[in-house]
């Protein structure tokens, strides 16, 4: 009995060792998108990761990237590139002139 109880103990540090963990590298990980120094550890693979898992880091990380304010921050081009595909946008292209392209037989 005692010794199913040091294991629950130890099963339950554990747990809450991993959720305090993951919580600070999150909390990292935000604080790393608005430094004007390019930071490898929340690269493409780290947010790739979070995006796959639907963490709450992840739609902070979106959320935050997507702001006018902040989408040509060096730390935000790997979120988009991994939103990037998910981001909709519209197949059609409005035309460049009025008369459009190619430009009538007249104008040649």
């Amino acid at each position: 009995m005692k010794r199913l109880a040091v294991c629950l103990f130890a099963t339950t540090l554990i747990i809450v060792g991993c959720r305090n963990n993951s919580a600070e590298q999150g909390n990292a990980a935000l604080a790393a998108l608005q430094s004007p120094n390019p930071d490898e550890k929340y690269g493409f693979a780290f947010w790739s990761d979070q995006f796959q898992r639907k963490t709450d880091v992840w739609q902070q990380a979106l959320a935050f990237c997507t702001a006018p304010d902040h989408k040509f921050l060096i730390n935000c081009g790997p979120v988009q590139a991994v939103a990037a595909p998910k981001i909709p946008f519209s197949s059609t292209m409005p035309p460049n002139s009025p008369g459009g392209w190619p430009p009538p037989k007249s104008d040649h």
